[in-house]
Formats: C-alpha cells, structure tokens, sequence
C-alpha cells in the first residue's frame, strides 16, 4: 500500500456493482442525512467546534467550477450509468489535459482543492475529489467505509498503524457502484456510507497520524502535542468515531497524561469493538504507568 500506484490503473479494475458478494450495507435511506451542501457543513461544523478559523470549516469536498467544468465536458459525452461513473474514474487519473492526473500516495491525505493542487493522495483524498465531482454533477454520490474484520496493518517502527478503508459509492435508479482507489474491496468486506462531517473527521484524524508515522523510530514530544490537537480535533467533529478516540489515547500515553489516556481508550472501546487496539492499547498504558516494563507497542489505527 506505501508504493505509488496509477489512479487509472487500479481504479479501472475496481469499479464494482453494490452488491451480495461486498457484504454492503443498504443504501442510505431517504431520512439519512449524509450529504451537506457547502453552506449546511459549514454551519454544522462551526456548531462543533466554533473556534474553527474560515479556511478549516469549509467542506473537503468543494472543487473550483473551472475543474467541474472539465469533468463536466469529459463525462457527459458518455451514456448515462456505470459509463458515467467509469468516465469519471478515468478524468481523474488521466494525464492533463484530458484529465486531472492524480496518482494515489497513501502518505498524503488533504482536501479536495489541496489533492488537485499537490496532484496525489490517499483513498480519503482522493475520495473527496471524487465526490466533489459527483456532487457537482448532482449524483447521488457518498462517502464510505469499507471495513474487514481483520483490518490491514502497516509497520512503523514501534506503530502498527490499522486502517479503515475509504470508497465511494453511488446509488442511484440506473447504477449501484462503489469506486475502491486500491482495489481491496471482495469477499469479507462491509461497505457503510458515512456522512460528510464523518468523512471529514476520517481526514483530520489521518492529517495528525501522519505527523508521527513518517517512518522515524520516535517522534518528538512536539509531534506527538500536534497529533493530539488533531485526533482531538476529530472528535469533536465525529464524537463516535472509535479510531480517532483510539489515537488520542495513544497521543495522550506518549505525553504521560495517563488518566486522560484511559479516558479515550475506555471512549474508544465503546464505540468500536470491529478491532482489538484500545484494549490492548489500555494495557500497556497500565503497565507502563506502573513502571514495569514492556516490548509491545502501541497501535495507532
């Protein structure tokens, strides 16, 4: 998953039909709301968090109407359905100027406007391009979860990193399709939509793991003090986010602020009992605190 992998190489072979075989849940019902106009998520979001500075509180998703315009002009010269959909994947990595050629870079999670800058991204980048696209084209487009029961682990150093993995999917009369930018997506996974404020709080809480997984043996105090305003800042946006509560616990334990660490990891295992990290995260935090020592390491999802 760390290699740079072609958008439309990957992508190309893992548009796939909702479905049996994808463990998906049912699509989202008619009082569910999960999507947010611009002006209602920033009205949301400031409710949550009120201090949020202007350029924090805009939505993940939003893309200039030049971008639209070309996405526009690509994708509605092809038969409406899955054509669509596929004519999307592919202006997103095709080579400029025919498309907005994005690769996928699993250390890079940022906005919409920030993936088009940069030219790449991680599932949950390029994610938001991909629906702010969707939504620009007035598509029934959502964000989603697609999880296994054995997460996939990435090792660094001390970290074992669990993640979730973000898809989108779109559910209208005449398409039921999920776009999966790593083509993970089979048997043994559930894909659930989430809201945009859910989504959002995914991105931040990737944006602050990055800052102590970037392959050093040992982040400094200062970095771990960043991450934690960030996996804080998550859950506020999202409260029942379980993995964001997790890294906080695990933020706060290499900061020594033991009582407020078991206090998100006690949050964290109420919320999400689908992996085992905050408990044995909690343990070794007890142990630790008590001063006997220990080779395991924590887990960061």
């Amino acid at each position: 998953m760390s290699r740079l992998l072609s958008v439309l190489a990957r992508l190309t072979a893992c548009l796939a039909i909702l479905a049996g075989p994808f463990g998906c849940a049912s699509p989202p019902s008619r009082g569910q709301s999960l999507i947010y106009d611009s002006e209602s998520f920033r009205a949301v979001l400031r409710e949550r968090v009120p201090e949020l500075s202007d350029q924090m509180v805009r939505a993940p998703f939003e893309i200039s109407s030049e971008t639209l315009a070309l996405a526009r002009k690509h994708v509605m010269a092809s038969p409406r359905g899955s054509d669509r959909v596929r004519a999307l994947v592919e202006f997103l990595s095709n080579p400029k100027p025919e498309g907005l050629g994005l690769q996928y870079d699993w250390a890079t999670s940022s906005t919409a406007e920030r993936t088009l800058e940069l030219g790449r991204g991680d599932c949950v980048a390029l994610a938001t391009v991909m629906v702010g696209l969707g939504r620009g084209l007035e598509w029934p487009i959502y964000f989603a979860e697609a999880r296994t029961r054995r997460p996939e682990t990435h090792e660094f150093s001390e970290i074992t990193v669990l993640s979730d993995h973000m898809v989108v999917i779109v559910v209208a009369k005449t398409v039921r399709m999920v776009v999966d930018f790593l083509g993970l997506v089979g048997d043994g996974y559930e894909i659930h939509p989430i809201d945009d404020l859910t989504a959002y709080a995914h991105l931040i809480n990737n944006v602050a793991g990055r800052g102590v997984i970037s392959g050093q043996a040992e982040s400094s105090e200062e970095s771990w003090a960043a991450a934690l305003d960030g996996f804080m800042l998550a859950t506020r946006i999202q409260p029942e986010l379980g993995r964001a509560w997790n890294n906080l616990g695990v933020a706060y334990t290499r900061l020594g602020r033991f009582d407020e660490a078991r206090a998100a990891y006690h949050r964290a295992v109420e919320l999400d009992t689908v992996f085992g990290s905050p408990e044995r995260n909690l343990t070794i935090m007890e142990t630790r605190a008590a001063g006997a020592p220990t080779l395991t390491e924590s887990r960061l999802p």
